[in-house]
Parts: C-alpha cells; structure tokens; sequence
C-alpha cells in the first residue's frame, strides 16, 4: 500500500483478510444460483448469517420477477452434409418447437444494421460473430430471421439476450426475443463459414428453454451513518450466476462481506450509512433485481443514495489490470485516486456501458466500478490459461475464459488478488462514508459535457445552433469551479457550510446524470442496448445528414428542438443549485 494513506486508512486497510474471503468464496460459490431457485437461497442463507454476525440490519426481500434460463441446445446441420454441433442457449430466448426450426443459413459478421441490410435474412438462421448479444439479436428479429448462432471463443458462453432492462412493462412485452438462439465455439462457427463460401448450407436448431414468472429475492443490509443518519452509500452486486460462479460472483459477494465486517468496527467514524444490496434477476432476469429496487424505493434512493458502487467478478487469477475500471466523469478523481494509493496504478477510465445493474442513472445517482481488475488481454497472449473474453469492446483487458462456463470455480480465483480488490473497495466506501464533504467533482460532468456538445456541433453543420448550450455549460463550468474552491477552504467546524455543499452535490447528480445518461429520464430504464452521451441529442448526427427541405428534416428539427429546451433546462437548474451553495 502506497504511504499517502492515513491512519485511519491504514488501520483499516490492514482489517481486510484474504482467509475470510476465500471462505466466504467457497461458502457461496458450492452452489448454482439459478434466479430464484433453491440453491440461490442457500447462498444467500449464509450471506444473511454473516451479515448479522456484523450487526448489520439484515432484509429479505422476495417479488415475482420475469426471468428465464436455457435447458439445452444444439443445432444439425442437414446439407450439404450432416453433422451435430453442441452448443447453449440464452436467458429469456424462446425454445424452438419440439421439432425443431429448420432453414437456410446467412452469415451476417458482426451483425451490424448495415450487414442485416445487405442480406436477405428473411425466414433464415442466421450466423454471427460474437457473443449472444440482444442488440444483434432484436435486428434478426426485425429483420425476419428464425433463429441466431453466436460464434464465441473456445468455449460457448451462457448470456442472456433480451434488450429489456429488469422485468418488462406492459408497453415493452413485445421487444422481448422472438427467436431462439444457440451459442457455439469458435472451432464449429469456422466449420460453418467454410461449408457458407461453398454454397447453401441448411441447418436444424433445437434449442429448450424456460421462461416466465418467478419468485426472487433481493437482500439488504443496512449500517446508520454517525452523522447524516438518513443518507447512505449503496454497494451492490448480484448473487444469482451460472453454474458455480465463483468469479462470476462469488468473490464479489465475498467483497462485499468483507467491506461490511470492516466497516462495521468502525461504525462511530462514518458520517453516512452503508446500505449492503445482493440481488437476484442478474444473469436470467436482465437485473430484474436491482431495477425492482430502483422502482420500489425510488423516492428513498431519490433524497438520500449520495452513491452507488457495484461490484462484479473481483479478484480473478491473472487480473493485475485495475486501470479500466467504469466510472462517470464526477466520481473519477475519487475513485482514482483510491486506486492509486492501493496499487500504484492511474485510473484511465471507461465510460459505463449499459450494464452490471445500473439501474440507477434515472434517479441521478452517481455510479463507481463495475468490474474492477481484469487480465491484461497480453498475459492471455502469452498463457493460454489466462486468455480473455473482450466484454466492453475495444481494450486491453478482459475477463477470464471461463467466464460464464462451467469452469468458473474456485481456484480461478487468486486470494491476493481479491484482498487488494477488497481493499480498494473498503477504502473507497470509507472515503464516501467518512469524508465531511462529498467527494464528486461535477466540473468533471460538465466538462465532458461540453466536449459532448462540441462534437455535436461540429457533426450538425449549422443545422442547429448549440452555442446556447455550450455557453450555459461554460457559465455552469466556472460556478463549480468557484465550488470545488469552496469545498478545498471549508473546514470541519463550518457545518453549515457543508451540509450547503453537501446538498447541492446531490442535486447537481439528479439533474445532470439523467440528461447525460438516459435517453427516458427520471422514472423508467433504457433499454439493454449502448448509450451514446447526451442521448437526447444524438440525431442531431441524423439531421446532418438529411435534405434540409424533406419533411423528416423539419420534423426531426423540431424534436430537436424540444430536447435541447430540456438541457437548457438541467443546465440552469444546476447553475442556480451551485450558485445557491456559494452564497452559504
């Protein structure tokens, strides 16, 4: 650990014990947590039990959620010549019937828009590389296709590829996937693209699935904060997996544990409270869990979540990479430097992608890591045991091979690795808990913000004017300016000046986070699908292209139009919240 850590700090860092949570890994991770089923409760008995061995104030919390998990799959290829292929389904994929769906087979690459456009895929199964993912999976839909085969790596592995986020409403029945799927290795989908170049190939698909509504349950457990006893810090992650899980999440869970028996010795020193959340409908629910919490407790996480923190597949053999780890712009100089006197190592950040159970962004909440360490994708170069599966697009680092296989058990996970994964994670609750003044930094968010809007108005070609916004922004940008020097000034005994402080870094969450990460705002998810930012401003790219006298110009315009009112908006709220802070 570096020495620019208190003592405090150190004391507590020195608490955390590889021992326990390799316990706790093996505790949980002897059973297959399917959503909702019997063994999940198992897990999460014990869980319960040590949770109230610390004092904490232990929640069940059971509802009916839309879930679904694969049975069984393989496909057959009928011409030009047979031959059977393994493979596995998806999450809330349909089965196909009895007796199977047979067609011609397209390959569609990646499965751009531009790919399914090129091909007639009408009434075929089509191939795809990849992951099974629901974007690619709500095109065949649209596009006609009976069915998708996902070429993955050496191994085929479990997803779930609905587009809708946590158990649908009524209006979003209907984007749930129509077709079935079958996942396959590398080695078959290469087979398969070779008998492609030759000719026309017909394939068999026989895939069983189960779907509908069950029983899960969400467990909280709740530490009082000393001070601001209503305001509390939200650290979760899911304890539903497939197969054993013991990366994938059981030293998660096992983290989680661990941050609570610490910081439980030292409850008299944080200011806030920490709210524990282990939620089901993660995997086989599309985080049905987590998103029927947001709903549930919406006002409470409304007044007074100040942050959420989740935690996902920690501590694997091999991941020495702590660099990547997701973050918004407001909560990266914190987290940042969290790791950095952990480990030595600069945070570069990437931007969050549409999940690991965030479904707090409508709410405004701001959100630290999902993932944190992960193997550099040059070790998996080198050893084959530690070669990576690319999950968040272009970078150099991924998650283990064996995730979401049967081969994710324990001794994927390294006891070091997943102390200082623990470590990092305490500290960083520590300082969110514990420091007088919150530490986000919203000149981040409005930064990115105006580079945002500056992209765009190079994009639109004078179709429309952002330089309001971009103004609004800069004037919003020297405000917090002016606020993070009143922060640095402000000393413990100015209690009135902190709660100021305080209350309008909340705010500032709840206006700015839904405008630059949601595309349907404060009350409802968006879909499992990418995000790109400042969403209600994105056609903007659109319009550009678009012959300025067409009615779907003037029509787009005019939307536009409506949206860029609803920044102007955020944009003039947060300036008077900061603007309100200063005058305490």
């Amino acid at each position: 650990m570096q020495s620019t850590f208190s003592g405090l700090e150190k004391q507590i860092a020195q608490e955390v014990s590889s021992e326990i949570l390799m316990k706790h890994v093996h505790e949980i991770s002897r059973y297959v947590r399917i959503s909702g089923s019997h063994d999940e409760a198992k897990s999460l008995e014990y869980v319960k039990s040590e949770l109230g061995r610390y004092g904490l104030k232990v929640t069940e919390h059971r509802f009916d959620a839309y879930i679904g998990y694969p049975e069984a799959a393989e496909l057959f290829v009928t011409l030009p010549e047979y031959r059977k292929i393994e493979g596995v389904s998806a999450a809330l994929a349909p089965s196909t019937p009895h007796d199977g769906t047979e067609a011609e087979m397209n390959y569609v690459g990646w499965g751009s828009e531009e790919e399914f456009s090129r091909r007639d895929v009408r009434g075929k199964l089509v191939l795809a590389e990849g992951l099974a993912e629901p974007e690619i999976a709500k095109r065949a839909d649209n596009h006609g296709a009976v069915g998708e085969i996902f070429i993955n790596d050496d191994h085929a592995h479990e997803g779930i590829i609905s587009v809708v986020w946590g158990t649908p409403r009524f209006e979003t029945v209907s984007l749930l996937p129509a077709t079935p799927c079958i996942s396959i290795t590398e080695s078959d989908g290469k087979y398969l693209k070779q008998l492609i170049e030759k000719g026309n190939v017909r394939a068999k698909l026989l895939a069983r699935t189960w779907r509908g509504w069950r029983k899960i349950p969400v467990v909280t457990a709740d530490m009082p904060g000393a001070v601001e006893r209503g305001r509390f810090v939200l650290l979760s992650g899911h304890i539903d997996s497939w197969h054993y899980g013991a990366m994938d999440n059981g030293s998660a869970n096992a983290l989680m544990l661990e941050v609570g028996r610490v910081l439980s010795k030292y409850k008299k020193q944080l200011r806030r409270g920490l709210m524990i959340a282990f939620w089901s409908g993660h995997s086989h629910g599309r985080y049905a869990g987590s998103t029927w919490y947001a709903d549930n407790f919406w006002l409470e996480l409304e007044k007074n979540c100040i942050a959420h923190v989740n935690v996902d597949s920690a501590g694997s053999k091999g991941a020495s990479m702590l660099t990547e780890s997701s973050v918004m712009p407001e909560t990266k100089d914190f987290a940042s430097s969290v790791i950095e006197r952990v480990t030595g190592q600069e945070l570069s950040g990437r931007g969050f992608s549409r999940a690991g159970d965030q479904s707090f962004w409508g709410i405004g909440i701001p959100s630290i890591f999902m993932s944190i360490s992960e193997i550099p994708v040059e070790a998996g170069q080198k050893d084959p045991a530690l070669k990576t599966v690319n999950l968040f697009g272009p970078s150099p680092s991924g998650a283990g091979w064996w995730w979401h296989t049967p081969y994710d058990t324990i001794d994927k996970i390294d006891a070091d690795n997943l102390k200082r994964d623990a470590m990092v994670y305490t500290l960083l609750i520590l300082g969110l808990c514990a420091n007088p003044i919150l530490p986000l930094n919203y000149e981040r968010a409005a930064e990115e913000l105006k580079r945002n809007l500056e992209e765009l108005e190079e994009v639109a070609e004078e179709t429309f004017d952002l330089q309001p916004l971009i103004r609004q922004t800069e004037r919003l940008m020297q405000a917090l300016a002016r606020l993070n020097r009143r922060t640095k000034r402000t000393t413990p005994r100015q209690r009135a000046r902190i709660d100021a402080l305080n209350h309008a870094l909340m705010r500032l969450g709840r206006i700015l986070i839904p405008i630059t990460h949601t595309q349907v705002g404060r009350y409802d998810h968006d879909l499992a699908v990418p995000i790109p930012p400042l969403p209600c401003l994105e056609e903007i790219r659109k319009l550009a292209k678009l012959d300025r006298e067409s009615d779907d110009f003037k029509f787009l315009l005019n939307g536009l139009r409506r949206n860029a009112n609803q920044v102007a908006d955020a944009l003039d709220k947060a300036l008077e919240v900061v603007n309100r802070a200063l005058l305490v």
